[in-house]
């Protein structure tokens, strides 16, 4: 699995978007604009800018979550060049669409998805190949745009879901485990954060994760395999009028 994919993961679960984040954002106006440093084998890699900012759709309240990522390892045991823009809408019922453009050493992805009709209906290019596909509502519990384990209850707990991967546009079992609670420093301020981990056919990750009264936040997320492991923290949260 390419770092790129790895990080797509973070993309996809900065907040708890289905509910908290849009109960939270709905009655300000101000977004909130989210800076992460990448690090890989104590070397810094990348970046990582995330803004989440309220809007009207046909529906109603939602929410537009906007990430650009950008990678640029070149050490011994492995070299990544790549660039990633997410775009999604999320409303308080769940993920509406979803967009994807990135390049990963040369090769090239597009996700554009949408809910329609209680489908989940995705257009595919891989670096040229094409796809269509159709996913119902009914076959998964949350969207990678989500943070299940926000819903778990003490420390110890476990928990497994069907979550729609939204990048690869197929359901698989992802499986969460509390394993305790730890505060971590951001900026001069200390956040109490679940230490949670995670895996799925994708993922291998230990996330650190916590809430304030605008919505939920990743502040640290650490990930393996095949050689390329990677920590991303949070090292900076802007927030917009409100």
């Amino acid at each position: 699995m390419s770092i790129l994919k790895k990080f797509s993961l973070v993309l996809f679960c900065l907040w708890l978007s289905t509910l908290l984040v849009c109960h939270a954002e709905q009655n300000r106006p101000g977004g909130r604009l989210f800076r992460y440093r990448i690090t890989s084998r104590g070397f810094g890699v990348g970046e990582l800018k995330t803004v989440i900012s309220p809007m009207q759709h046909p529906g109603g309240r939602a929410v537009r979550f906007e990430s650009d990522l950008a990678i640029n390892a070149n050490l011994l045991l492995f070299k990544v060049a790549s660039r990633s823009r997410d775009d999604a809408v999320i409303s308080e019922h769940g993920t509406l669409s979803y967009r994807r453009h990135g390049q990963d050493n040369g090769r090239s992805l597009t996700v554009d998805a949408a809910l329609e009709g209680g489908v989940f209906r995705f257009k595919v290019n891989d670096n040229g190949v094409a796809r269509v596909v159709a996913i119902p509502r009914s076959s998964y519990d949350f969207t990678s745009m989500d943070c299940p384990e926000t819903t778990m209850q003490r420390e110890g707990d476990i928990m497994e879901v069907r979550l729609l991967d939204l990048e690869h546009a197929r359901v698989v079992t992802r499986k969460f485990h509390w394993i305790k609670s730890e505060e971590l420093d951001v900026g001069g301020k200390r956040l109490r954060c679940r230490v949670v981990d995670f895996s799925d056919l994708n993922n291998s990750c230990r996330r650190w994760v916590t809430n304030d009264e605008r919505g939920v936040i990743i502040v640290r997320q650490d990930g393996k395999g095949k050689g390329k492991n990677y920590s991303l923290r949070m090292v900076s949260l802007e927030d917009g009028p409100g």
